[in-house]
């Protein structure tokens, strides 16, 4: 795994390192086989979904079509409107909570492995950067004693987390997101956590960092669990006392994006409205392929890996290989298949693997990876 105090990427351009390499791969490599299992959301609901739903109607967003979603999130969240704000898709909400908190002379605590933002946007506004460790040995989750080592001395001090964790689909539970807000409260900063993936649980399982502490913040968005990335349309909630950060948010958004657009409002709305059709792919997937990547996992020799707690992925060890980059490209070009190389998560020698395919599709991608991992190895 790449050191704590290594940042930077495997794609150069001018004037430094990329921040986000894995988006330029995932725009033009991560989709080429026939055996993709290298996405990490649902796909597309069906467009009759929509039938009954006219996106055309192009009044500013604030006299209808923001308000009502927004009122639909309190509804779906539990918490007032005027805690919520809409951002384009979890991207832009973490870019609106790194554009408030994340800047020069703030030190920020961020998990790895981890997606590429929670690493990039902390250096990219002028933030410190300290990495925390989820370890294998604890089912990916944290060392507490390690999140206040980071921390000490930070002032302001912050923690960016995702939950469940993207790529190895580990859950905190409650108490340990109380417990890393806890330790951004005594360096006087805030918990951000990225929740797409949350929106694959059930009601009664899901856990918000907002609602465990006051100064926890929550991201989401309509992306991974129901397919709907193309609205680019997301949600920030906050912490009951992070209340009075509002109107500095909304200055911040209102610089980057002004208001979000009425037509994706709207469909979202619509979505959001529908949910019980909409968690059916999900508990298709849940029946059907989870537990087939799960019994892979278990039983495929020379893969070592925590059994994801939720979402689609899981994130094998894959012993004797070190360059997953090298794997996953001939992986692609011997085998038809597409798999997410480690290193965009600082975790060379991991595979990123997901299971929201047709059943048949994961069967015979499994296949063709475990047949594709001996001749990678044998080679």
């Amino acid at each position: 795994m790449r050191s704590a105090t290594s940042h930077g990427s495997d794609a150069p351009a001018a004037g430094g390192a990329l921040r986000f390499p894995y988006m330029f791969w995932a725009h033009t490599e991560a989709v080429r086989s026939p055996w993709c299992l290298s996405q990490s959301g649902m796909p597309a609901p069906p467009r009759e979904l929509f039938a009954d739903c006219d996106p055309r109607e192009l009044a500013h967003p604030e006299v209808d079509a923001a308000p009502k979603l927004r009122e639909r999130l309190s509804q779906l969240y539990g918490l007032p409107p005027e805690r919520i704000l809409l951002v384009p898709g979890a991207s832009g909400g973490m870019w609106l909570a790194a554009q408030r908190w994340f800047r020069s002379g703030a030190r920020v605590a961020a998990e790895t492995p981890s997606y590429e933002p929670l690493r990039g946007l902390p250096l990219e506004y002028g933030a410190q950067l300290r990495l925390i460790e989820r370890r294998p040995e604890l089912g990916w989750h944290f060392d507490p004693a390690e999140v206040d080592r980071q921390l000490d001395g930070a002032r302001p001090g912050h923690v960016f987390v995702t939950n469940s964790h993207n790529p190895t689909g580990a859950l905190l539970e409650a108490a340990e997101l109380a417990a890393l807000a806890r330790s951004a409260e005594r360096a006087g900063g805030v918990l951000v956590c990225c929740e797409v993936y949350m929106e694959f649980a059930s009601p009664a399982r899901r856990v918000h960092a907002f609602q465990v502490a006051p100064n926890a913040v929550s991201i989401g968005s309509v992306t991974k669990a129901y397919g709907l990335g193309a609205l680019r349309v997301g949600w920030l909630l906050l912490g009951e006392g992070l209340a009075g950060e509002r109107e500095r948010l909304l200055d911040a958004a209102y610089l980057g994006w002004v208001d979000p657009p009425t037509p994706t409002c709207r469909l979202a709305r619509h979505a959001l409205d529908r949910l019980p059709e909409l968690v059916q792919p999900i508990l298709r997937v849940e029946r059907e392929c989870a537990p087939l990547l799960a019994d892979w996992i278990a039983s495929t020799p020379g893969i070592r890996a925590v059994r994801p707690a939720l979402g689609l992925t899981a994130f094998p060890r894959i012993e004797g290989v070190d360059d997953t980059r090298a794997l996953a490209q001939y992986l692609q070009r011997e085998h038809q298949i597409d798999v997410v190389p480690g290193e965009f998560f600082a975790a060379p020698g991991h595979l990123r693997i997901g299971c929201g395919v047709p059943v048949e599709t994961l069967r015979e991608g499994l296949r063709r990876l475990d047949a594709g991992i001996r001749a990678f190895r044998a080679r």
